[in-house]
């Protein structure tokens, strides 16, 4: 099997760059990652062996379900991040409570991740992803009430039971969505995508939120600033894969001729 060398060098170049880039808001190092992903992009359609099938992103399931589970990342390893600076530097709590304030709703992902898969089979992974998507980024809401008295626990551990349910149900429904409706031979191309999207968006969720924030001098204020932008972000997102995963009328119009072909 041959190794996408170029494609590898590219995408991995382009993310560090981007990231820096982000980081340390050196622009120039920021577009020089965006025209790397460019040239990735170019490779990836061209090459025999592609790291990552882009062609499959023709499909609305595959386009759309990737950018599920863009976002879900993106918007999970930001609001850990703040959260987490805001426990230790803010309120003055310990690494090892902080543990626990993650970990104790963490057991509703262990729920999610039994239910989701039932979800989907009920109402189909477009409401699932739609619906899942929409907690995480609603639940993210009442974090920006969080002030400088621990009183405010009160207010994160029963958020991030729901946002961790639907971040995780999320997670599901992007999975099935983005490996839906595909044959057996191009399970495995679908599969590598869902997992790049993955990666990319584990890198860059933590420079993006930490970027928004440093545009504030207050560390609250500047954590709050970036939950807001991420709650618009997800309502975006939100809407754009449930009008783009919409049913499309063609797939109605073949299978009525094929139902009369089946009565005659």
């Amino acid at each position: 099997m041959k190794l996408d060398v170029p494609g590898a060098v590219s995408v991995t170049a382009g993310l560090l760059a981007l990231v820096y880039g982000v980081s340390m808001q050196n622009w120039p190092a920021f577009a020089a990652g965006a025209v790397l992903l460019g040239i990735f992009w170019v490779i990836e359609l061209r090459a025999k062996a592609p790291l990552a099938s882009l062609t499959l992103l023709n499909r609305p399931n595959i386009k759309w379900g990737n950018l599920g589970g863009l976002i879900a990342f993106v918007m999970s390893t930001g609001v850990n991040f703040g959260l987490t600076i805001y426990m230790q530097d803010v309120l003055g709590l310990e690494p090892f409570t902080v543990g626990l304030v993650f970990g104790v709703p963490g057991l509703a992902a262990v729920v999610a991740g039994i239910v989701a898969g039932r979800l989907i089979g009920r109402y189909g992974y477009r409401t699932v992803l739609a619906a899942g998507l929409l907690t995480q980024g609603l639940m993210t809401v009442p974090l920006l009430w969080i002030g400088t008295s621990t009183a405010s626990l009160f207010i994160i551990v029963p958020s991030l039971f729901v946002l961790f349910f639907g971040h995780v149900t999320a997670i599901v429904a992007y999975t099935v969505t983005a490996t839906s409706g595909l044959p057996d031979s191009q399970q495995g191309l679908a599969t590598g995508l869902a997992s790049l999207s993955q990666q990319v968006a584990v890198t860059i969720g933590i420079p993006i939120f930490g970027a928004i924030a440093a545009t504030r001098t207050d560390i609250l204020d500047g954590i709050k600033l970036a939950m807001q932008a991420q709650v618009v972000a997800i309502v975006v997102a939100v809407a754009l894969i449930w009008v783009g995963l919409r049913p499309r009328p063609q797939a109605t119009e073949v299978a009525e001729p094929a139902r009369v072909r089946s009565s005659a």
